[in-house]
């Protein structure tokens, strides 16, 4: 089944877990702050002890919505579809 998930996650280092867990279950970015793709039921079921995890008993919001195929395909957007593709800091290396 197809998920979008959405967060509202205030500390960065928390979001930033958040987001790459997202991104280890195989989920892709399509708003800063939302994923979506294909899990299935143990998938599911992993993915939300891991949020569990993460968020514990923190003020923070993860949302996960089952999209079917025919909900999907009257999907609409407004404006220029963004590309979130985030570029990882490489760290510099010192020749000496």
């Amino acid at each position: 089944m197809r998920y979008v998930v959405i967060y509202d996650v205030s500390d960065d280092n928390l979001r930033t877990l958040v987001s790459e867990t997202l991104k280890d279950y195989g989920l892709q970015r399509i708003q800063y702050s939302g994923f979506m793709g294909d899990l299935r039921r143990d998938e599911l079921n992993s993915l939300l002890v891991d949020l569990k995890n993460l968020i514990k008993d923190l003020v923070e919001n993860v949302q996960l919505f089952p999209m079917c195929d025919s909900c999907l395909k009257g999907k609409k957007e407004v404006g220029k579809p963004k590309k979130y593709e985030f570029k990882e800091k490489k760290d510099k290396i010192a020749y000496f």
